[in-house]
C-alpha cells in the first residue's frame, strides 16, 4: 500500500467515525431494535446508561449508545422503558428439563437456556424443539447419561439409567464419541465414592484423562460432580477437567469437627485454622481456570430461606458460603446453576435463590449477572453462540424492570423475553 492510498484509507476512516458519533450508524430496515434501556451485555464490561440493541434475524448485529445510531422507520423497535436490557439468563446446571412445557416455565421467567447435566438416552428427545409440544420454550442442551464407571454414581441413587458405564480409557473415549454424535454439548462425569465405610466404584485418572482428551477434541468441555478435595486434586485437576459442579468441602475427623462447632466463628475456624491447605487448592483450581458451579441453592436453599435457623443450620450455610466466597476472592470464574429437579424446593424459573446466595459470598449484581451468562455460557459448551450481547451471537435477550446491578432482585421483574431475535414473551 502506498502513501497516498494510506492517507486515503485514514480520510474514509475518520469520515465514517464522524458518522457514527453523529448518530450515522444505519440500521437495517428489517432489525428489531431494543432502546430507551441500559444495556448489560454479559462480559463484565460497564454498562451502557442510553443502549441500543440491533438484531436482524436470530443474530445480534451492533450494541452501543443510542446518539451512534440511525433507526430506519421500516425497523420493528422494542421500547426497554427506561429498564435493562441484557442476555437472557442461563441456569447451566439442571435436572428433569426434558419436558417442553418445563423449559416453558424457565423461558416466560428469563431463562432463555438451561443445560441438562444428567438424562436417560430414552429423554433425549424431549430436548428437539422441532417436535415438542411447545416450541417456545428454553433452549435445551444436554450431556446425557452420566459417564462413570461399572456400579457407579448417580445409578446407585437415582437408576442406572442415568449412566453410562465405561471400563477402561477406550470406553470412554467411545463414550464421549457416542454422546458428542448423538447431539451432548458438555460430557458429564461423577467422582462420588460415597461413603467411605463401604465405597462405591469411580473413574481413575487415565480413565478421565480419556475422556477429557477426546471432549476437547470434539470442542465439548467436562464437568465433573465432585466433592472430596482429594479427587479435585488426585483426578479433576491433573486431568484437565473443566468445570467442578457443586462445591468440595475440607473433609474433616470427628475431633476437628467438635472443634469447628465449638468455635465462635466456625467458618474462620474451618478455612483458617482446621483446614488451611484446603484454600491451596482453591488456588490451584483457580490458576488452571477450572470454573465452580456451586449449586448452593441445592446444598442449602431450603435452609437460607428460613428465618428461625438453629445454630447448627447456621454453620452449615456460613460454611457453604465462605468456601465459595473463598473461590471468589482467590479470583475464580463461578457460572450460575441450581440444580433444579435434583430435590423438592429448588426453583423453577429465574434461579433467584441461587443468584442471593452468590451475592452472600461476595460476588457483586453485575459479577452475578455475568456468572448466569457469560460464564454459564461456556460451561454448558455454548460460549461462542450465546451469554452476551455481541455482534454474531445468538439475540437471546431479556428485558428487566430496573437497574439489577444496583438491584439484583430486578432480574426477576421480566418485562420481555427474546428468543432467536422473536419476541417469546411479554408482560405488555
Amino acid at each position: 500500500m502506498n502513501v497516498q492510498t494510506d492517507k486515503l484509507c485514514t480520510v474514509l476512516l475518520s469520515v465514517a467515525l464522524a458518522a457514527c458519533a453523529a448518530g450515522g450508524t444505519r440500521v437495517p430496515g428489517d432489525a428489531l431494535v431494543i432502546r430507551n434501556g441500559t444495556v448489560i451485555d454479559g462480559t463484565g464490561r460497564a454498562p451502557i446508561a442510553d443502549g441500543v440493541l440491533v438484531i436482524q434475524g436470530d443474530r445480534i448485529v451492533a450494541v452501543g449508545e443510542a446518539a451512534d445510531f440511525e433507526i430506519p422507520q421500516s425497523a420493528t423497535v422494542l421500547d426497554a422503558g427506561g429498564g435493562s436490557i441484557l442476555p437472557g439468563i442461563i441456569n447451566s446446571h439442571t435436572h428433569s428439563t426434558d419436558v417442553a412445557a418445563v423449559r416453558r416455565a424457565f423461558l416466560t421467567d428469563g431463562v432463555t437456556t438451561v443445560c441438562n447435566v444428567g438424562t436417560s438416552l430414552a429423554q433425549l428427545p424431549g430436548f428437539d424443539e422441532t417436535s415438542a409440544p411447545e416450541a417456545r420454550a428454553a433452549r435445551g442442551y444436554w450431556a446425557g447419561p452420566i459417564i462413570t464407571v461399572p456400579g457407579g454414581y448417580p445409578g446407585t441413587v437415582y437408576g442406572f439409567q442415568f449412566n453410562y458405564e465405561v471400563a477402561t480409557p477406550e470406553e470412554a473415549r467411545a463414550a464421549v464419541a457416542d454422546l458428542v454424535d448423538r447431539g451432548a454439548s458438555m460430557i458429564k462425569i461423577t467422582l462420588a465414592p460415597g461413603d467411605p465405610r463401604d465405597p462405591w466404584p469411580i473413574l481413575d485418572l487415565e480413565q478421565v484423562q480419556a475422556i477429557v482428551e477426546e471432549a476437547h477434541v470434539r470442542g465439548v468441555p467436562v464437568r465433573a460432580h465432585v466433592f472430596e478435595p482429594f479427587l479435585v486434586e488426585d483426578i479433576v485437576l491433573p486431568a484437565g477437567v473443566d468445570a467442578i459442579e457443586h462445591s468440595p468441602f475440607p473433609i474433616l475427623s470427628p475431633e476437628e469437627e467438635t472443634s469447628v462447632l465449638e468455635h465462635e466463628d466456625p467458618p474462620t475456624q474451618l478455612f483458617d485454622v482446621v483446614a488451611p491447605e484446603f484454600e491451596v487448592l482453591l488456588a490451584r483450581v483457580v490458576e488452571q481456570g477450572v470454573v465452580m458451579v456451586p449449586t448452593l441453592d441445592q446444598n442449602i436453599g431450603n435452609l437460607f430461606k428460613k428465618s428461625d435457623r438453629s445454630p447448627i443450620e447456621q454453620i452449615v450455610v456460613d460454611v457453604h458460603v465462605e468456601a465459595v466466597r473463598r473461590f471468589h476472592v482467590l479470583g475464580g470464574t463461578i457460572a450460575v446453576g441450581n440444580d433444579y429437579g435434583a430435590i423438592p424446593g429448588v426453583e423453577l424459573g429465574m434461579p433467584l435463590t441461587e443468584m442471593r446466595l452468590l451475592l452472600a459470598a461476595g460476588l457483586t449484581p453485575l459479577e452475578v449477572i455475568e456468572a448466569g451468562t457469560r460464564n454459564a455460557a461456556f460451561v454448558c459448551g455454548q460460549g461462542e453462540a450465546l451469554g452476551t450481547l455481541e455482534p454474531g451471537k445468538l439475540a437471546d435477550v431479556i428485558i428487566v424492570d430496573g437497574d439489577p446491578t444496583t438491584d439484583l432482585e430486578a432480574v426477576d421483574r421480566v418485562v420481555a423475553v427474546i428468543k432467536g431475535g422473536e419476541i417469546a414473551h411479554s408482560e405488555n
